[in-house]
């Protein structure tokens, strides 16, 4: 066994620990607020965030650091663009040294030399958001012209330079009040490349589209997908819930604050990414325990139930749905080994 090998297996040891014990498991790190795209679902890239701070390489060593004493986490690196940070690649190597680095991007900076970078200094899993098949439709979402075609061309070029089998390239939906018909070729499209499809729910609190809701029924026409098409991977159990969470009725509460948290280009630790103008703290300047003392305080003082996106639902659909067993298999597809 190589070192390397040896490492994996002991951070997922620990993390197992943490996920069965129902602790943080989940990090959300905006290390910019810059972009490149005009995304109506999207409020980061206004002139307010431009000009604002990025996460230094020494600053993210601390994070790393810190939030390895309370457990490993999947950090979700963000944004902004993600790809616009000049030391993404040393941000990525850092956080693997721990935890397990994933990312979702628009696609547009993708080369072959960054993808095959990223995945060397140990990034495990990474998507790209397309939310049309219609090249212009999702060019006029994102705000710039070509989106479609670089996202895409993005998709290849990561899968083809992975450098380990349990590497993952997604392709991400964020999904809407008028792009559902647009899933099944979505999925499709992602058979032809090889890779995988997720989707998340759009929350209102950080864009500008006006909230409308869908025609048909989203859960039904998601998880009959799902069961047509095994490039589908999403959690059933996380499908299940859109459509009470788009009627505004969904019963379960949010756990931010004890499974998940955000972070922003800063250092202010908040529940989630929705609520970063009320951070509980900051982890560049306090102790690990006493952040997490705080996380869960905020997490008992919270009644939110606003949305339903990828980060919380998965999580919740593991630790509390119903049915264990089969969300289990479920992930399995979503983060099994796929041949170089």
């Amino acid at each position: 066994m190589t070192p390397f090998e040896y490492s994996h297996k002991f951070k997922k040891l620990r993390y197992l620990g943490s996920f069965m014990g129902r602790k943080l498991v989940h990090t959300n790190l905006q290390i910019l607020y810059h972009c490149n795209f005009r995304c109506r679902i999207c409020g980061f890239w206004h002139d307010f965030y431009q000009n604002t701070a990025r996460l230094s390489l020494n600053q993210v060593k601390i994070i790393s650091e810190k939030l390895n004493q309370i457990g490993p986490q999947i950090i979700s690196i963000g944004g902004g663009e993600p790809l616009l940070h000049p030391e993404i690649v040393d941000i990525v190597r850092v956080l693997a040294r721990c935890h397990f680095p994933v990312m979702i991007c628009n696609g547009w900076f993708v080369t072959e030399r960054i993808a095959r970078e990223l995945f060397s200094a140990g990034l495990d899993e990474i998507s790209v958001s397309v939310d049309f098949a219609d090249a212009m439709k999702h060019d006029a979402q994102r705000g710039v012209y070509g989106a479609f075609d670089r996202a895409v061309h993005a998709l290849q070029i990561l899968h083809a330079n992975r450098v380990r089998p349990d590497q993952r390239v997604h392709m991400i939906t964020v999904i809407m009040d008028d792009n559902l018909p647009e899933v099944e070729p979505l999925i499709r499209l992602c058979r032809k490349m090889g890779i995988t499809y997720l989707v998340t729910l759009y929350s209102g609190s950080r864009g500008a589209k006006t909230l409308r809701p869908p025609v048909s029924d989203p859960s039904a026409l998601l998880r009959r997908l799902k069961r047509k098409y095994n490039d589908f991977v999403a959690l059933s159990g996380y499908l299940a819930g859109f459509s009470a969470a788009i009627r505004g009725e969904h019963p379960n509460r949010c756990y931010a604050g004890k499974n998940l948290c955000n972070i922003d280009n800063k250092g202010d630790v908040s529940l989630c990414i929705d609520t970063i103008h009320r951070p509980v703290g900051n982890i560049l300047n306090e102790e690990a325990g006493a952040i997490r003392k705080k996380l869960v305080a905020a997490f008992h003082g919270n009644s939110c139930r606003s949305c339903w996106t990828s980060c919380r639902g998965s999580i919740e659909t593991m630790m509390y749905g119903k049915a264990f067993i089969h969300s289990l298999l479920d992930y399995y597809r979503m983060v099994r080994a796929i041949e170089l």
